[in-house]
């Protein structure tokens, strides 16, 4: 089997030679590893990390032909790109972290104020040629990712105004939400339309969780933010495409509604929240959804030692792996605080006990 072929088995709930792995980090870690590892190309470190997913963000994507500029400097080391949220490098403990600052609609009093944002169209990419610069990576499994439908709108609205707005000023967060949505499955409409059936899975990205409990009640996830989900799997789905969709926290009271608005694969399984017990996600949801990620980036894989990270690697995937739909793969993207050594812990140990007769 080769990558994509495992990688769509365990999505269909099926065995193969192999677990798959999955595998991503910020910037600075991927600087990291291709000196300690002596890469050269994100193709080679992948192979040298073992990934059968490469993810299409920062290695193909379409070309950008927009009226403003893709990113500009707005001072004091602020960047603002084209949607209009602005995000700043800090240094932390470890090492660099972008942050997001500024929240440009967070003042925003109505509909009119929303509506009088630039907001970007679709209509600024260029697709033309997308598909042909995808076929180097086809014996992986290809991944596009960048969809969001609730997470995205807080980098405009700010994270406590869109909740505030989801309780008092549902017309408001009702427009926000459909204004992304509308966008983004527009946007990779033309993305797969374009691929001709050379991606494999699209990824959305939306915040559901904290590590204690639920951001929002069921009652309002179901209004708000299920629904757009939706559409996105729907659009997905047309194409033939696997749909993934992430979010970290506490979130096992919002899984039966992500299986039924369609999702594959369910990811990161933040083994640090409460009640995401990999037996229990195993044993009440692993016959209908596909489980990605698992291995702890909270205390784990930045503080542990090579041997505990090889050991639960190994009991992850006995318990996630048991008869397939499991996808290896870190909690979270890694960054600066997980050391070279027990990334490759993860990839060794993932390699070691993923074998599957």
């Amino acid at each position: 089997m080769n990558a994509k072929e495992r990688v769509l088995a365990a999505i269909n709930l099926q065995t193969s030679d192999h677990v798959p792995m999955d595998f991503h980090a910020n910037p600075w870690v991927y600087e990291r590893l291709h000196r300690d590892l002596g890469t050269s190309s994100h193709m080679e470190l992948l192979h040298r990390l073992r990934s059968d997913i490469v993810d299409l963000r920062g290695v193909v994507d379409p070309l950008y032909r927009g009226p403003k500029p893709m990113f500009r400097d707005v001072g004091d080391g602020v960047r603002e790109n084209y949607w209009g949220w602005r995000q700043k490098v800090v240094q932390t403990a470890t090492g660099p972290e972008d942050c997001f600052v500024g929240f440009m609609l967070a003042h925003a009093e109505s509909i009119e104020d929303f509506e009088r944002h630039p907001w970007p169209s679709p209509d600024w990419f260029d697709f033309s040629d997308f598909g042909e610069r995808l076929e180097p990576w086809q014996d992986f499994a290809v991944m596009a990712t960048g969809a969001s439908v609730f997470q995205h709108p807080t980098l405009l609205r700010g994270f406590e105004p869109l909740l505030a707005d989801m309780a008092m000023n549902p017309d408001m967060a009702h427009w926000l939400l459909d204004r992304f949505t509308d966008f983004y499955v527009d946007f990779f409409d033309r993305m797969l339309t374009a691929a001709k059936g050379r991606v494999d899975i699209l990824r959305c990205a939306d915040d559901l969780g904290m590590q204690h409990g639920l951001l929002f009640s069921p009652e309002m996830f179901r209004a708000f933010i299920k629904p757009q989900i939706k559409r996105l799997a729907d659009m997905t789905h047309s194409h033939g495409v696997k749909f993934l969709f992430h979010s970290c926290g506490a979130i096992i009271p919002f899984i039966e509604d992500l299986i039924e608005i369609g999702i594959d694969i369910l990811d990161p399984l933040q083994a640090a929240a409460d009640g995401m017990d990999p037996q229990v996600l195993k044993d009440r949801f692993g016959d209908r959804v596909c489980l990605h990620g698992g291995i702890c980036t909270q205390h784990l894989l930045p503080n542990g030692s090579p041997e505990e990270v090889h050991n639960e690697v190994h009991r992850r995937i006995e318990i996630l792996g048991r008869g397939g739909g499991y996808i290896m793969a870190p909690c979270h993207v890694l960054q600066t605080d997980v050391p070279t050594a027990n990334v490759l812990a993860m990839s060794d140990a993932g390699y070691t006990f993923g074998r599957q007769p």
